[in-house]
């Protein structure tokens, strides 16, 4: 099996602009040859790319290609951890809300701005100061976020040539999940009843977590799905259903939807996926994609 895994982050570190997804998907049509030629699907100004035939088939697997940018702080993932997932997210924004009150406060009082234009200056510090940390600078090291998911459905579309099956590399997740959004609203009638299973950040960790939309678990792949994929080659795995989870990817955008990550255990918060959107962004290994590869390949075979 390729190592796709490393291959990807060599040639493809950043795939943000135009011109680095025109090239990633110059190779991915490469990879794949003239027969099973992938086709990029133009949805607004979302360049996703699909691969198969969304309508033969009976389980789609899926990721985002594009990458993040670089944040000042890590975007720690608690799938299971719902609390103190959500209390970890309200603090950055909060702490960047205080210091931007009071360095509007401060230069409001010395450069003797008028009191009614200091909500306006310190809008204008507070949104400035989250695009800079946030939003301006492409992380050049995404090795996990999301290389990882695109090495397991490039993997898995070499590995299996069957028409029952289709995958779909999905563009501007970061920003939103708009790729997946646009074509789930552009083929909603071909993909509503189906098996979406969508790899994110699958490439750091001993814990796969499976989190599970509520009209997936009534799917009779499911069951083949669980019966499938379960603990082997030290590898841990976790269905959980998505009212318990905290997670946001692509597989949100449908109704069948199932999320597959992968994360450490941790001393209280149980799991843990860090170094996200950082510099720190370098860890993942292809053993990861391989379990993942191997365990799907069985699954769809059942099926």
């Amino acid at each position: 099996m390729k190592d796709y895994l490393n291959e990807i982050n060599e040639l493809f570190p950043v795939r943000r602009k135009d011109s680095e997804k025109a090239d990633f998907y110059n190779y991915v049509r490469t990879e794949l040859g003239s027969e099973r030629c992938a086709k990029e699907i133009l949805e607004k100004k979302h360049h996703n790319i699909l691969i198969g035939d969304i309508e033969k088939a009976k389980v789609i697997f899926t990721a985002h290609y594009d990458t993040p940018s670089q944040s000042l702080v890590p975007n720690l993932m608690f799938p299971t951890g719902k609390l103190i997932g959500t209390v970890y997210h309200l603090l950055f924004p909060i702490a960047m809300a205080l210091f931007s009150l009071f360095v509007a406060s401060f230069i409001t009082v010395l450069v003797g701005i008028e009191e009614i234009y200091a909500p306006i200056f310190y809008l204008f510090i507070y949104f400035g100061l989250f695009y800079a940390t946030t939003r301006m600078l492409p992380n050049k090291h995404n090795k996990n976020d999301n290389t990882s998911g695109v090495a397991t459905v490039m993997s898995l579309a070499t590995e299996y040539k069957g028409e029952d099956v289709a995958f779909i590399l999905f563009d501007n997740e970061e920003k939103g999940l708009l790729g997946s959004k646009a074509f789930n609203k552009n083929h909603k009638d071909v993909v509503d009843g189906k098996m979406i299973v969508n790899f994110d950040c699958v490439g750091n960790g001993d814990q796969m977590i499976f989190v599970v939309k509520e009209m997936a678990e009534k799917l009779p792949e499911y069951d083949i799905l669980k019966a499938t994929v379960t603990d082997n080659d030290g590898f841990y795995v976790h269905y959980v259903p998505m009212k318990k989870a905290l997670s946001n990817s692509d597989y949100k955008s449908f109704n069948c939807g199932i999320g597959v990550m992968a994360s450490h255990k941790v001393v209280v918060v149980k799991l843990c996926t860090g170094r996200i959107h950082t510099a720190r962004d370098t860890v993942a290994d292809s053993k990861n994609v391989y379990f993942l590869t191997n365990k799907m390949l069985e699954f769809v075979k059942k099926i």
